[in-house]
């Protein structure tokens, strides 16, 4: 009921304000066309493309050829579905990420399985209350995951710039992941709209601590690692480092790099392992190398 509102309040807006607008191109220098037939391709535009007449007339639609038009209404169109599962998507978070859903096990599936239909995550996922999982700036980006990831309590889950998780990610209470930025600048173009997507791939077994922050800018959280509680990440973390701080700080590993070989042993195929090379390197750029700076900051 409230989108066929909208849309009878923006066709009525059409007819208000279309014809001024038609009235004011007809009289442009440059174009030969009558005020009614400007009128008449701004309805067409309406009602093929969802675009108000104020925007036809930003575009400068009627300058274009059927094909240009076309690729300029499939913007719009992108637009008004990303709408529509906005609204859908705010809905949802409104019913389902209620505590009343902890009453019992049973209201607490109820929860999960919803959260997996909606958002497609994997088999086997847990999804605590109050979890905020949303896209923003018309974008068409999407959130995957992989099966045995846990999803706590309070955790809000930006996919706009695309968000992937591995297989039995842990994400704890509070934890805020971020995939997109706005353009900020001072030379006097308004430009804090603009929107920067950042997509972000979190491989397996990695562990996020409670009220972490993955900022965006960072692409990757290498499989295996630990971001402790607290925690600001900003840049991109590689596998099996344990980190902390604001700004994140690598402190350690969670294991030696021939430790780490074995475990890959059990765990992927050969053509998926690390190698023993990559991992030294890691160890010796991360860790000890800077096993004195680690020292000091960890007494402060």
């Amino acid at each position: 009921m409230t989108i066929m509102i909208q849309k009878i309040r923006r066709f009525l807006l059409l007819l208000k304000y279309g014809p001024k607008d038609a009235s004011m191109i007809s009289q442009m220098p440059d174009v030969n066309l009558s005020k009614s037939a400007v009128f008449r391709d701004i309805l067409k535009c309406f009602f093929k493309y969802n675009m108000r007449s104020i925007e036809y007339k930003k575009e400068g639609l009627w300058n274009l050829s059927p094909k240009e038009k076309e690729l300029v209404g499939k913007k719009y169109l992108l637009r008004k579905e990303w709408s529509k599962d906005f609204f859908t998507n705010h809905r949802f978070l409104i019913k389902w990420s209620s505590f009343k859903y902890e009453a019992s096990p049973r209201l607490q599936q109820k929860r999960i399985d919803a959260y997996c239909r909606r958002y497609n995550l994997g088999d086997h996922c847990y999804v605590g209350h109050g979890v905020l999982i949303t896209r923003h700036h018309y974008s068409d980006e999407i959130i995957t995951t992989g099966t045995h990831c846990h999803i706590s309590e309070g955790v809000n889950l930006d996919y706009t710039g695309g968000l992937t998780l591995g297989y039995k990610v842990g994400i704890s209470e509070g934890a805020k992941i971020f995939t997109h930025n706005h353009v900020v600048d001072f030379s006097g173009v308004d430009a804090s709209k603009g929107c920067l997507k950042t997509p972000l791939l979190i491989q397996d077994y990695v562990w996020i601590g409670a009220r972490a922050m993955i900022m965006p800018g960072v692409t990757e959280i290498g499989r295996g690692a630990v971001i402790s509680a607290d925690t600001c990440v900003r840049t991109k973390i590689p596998p099996y480092a344990i980190v902390m701080g604001n700004p994140a700080k690598i402190v350690g590993f969670r294991m030696l790099p021939k430790e780490i070989i074995e475990r890959e042993k059990e765990l992927y195929p050969e053509e998926q392992r690390l190698s023993l090379e990559t991992l030294q390197d890691n160890y010796q750029k991360y860790y000890l190398g800077r096993k004195k700076e680690i020292k000091e900051w960890n007494r402060l």
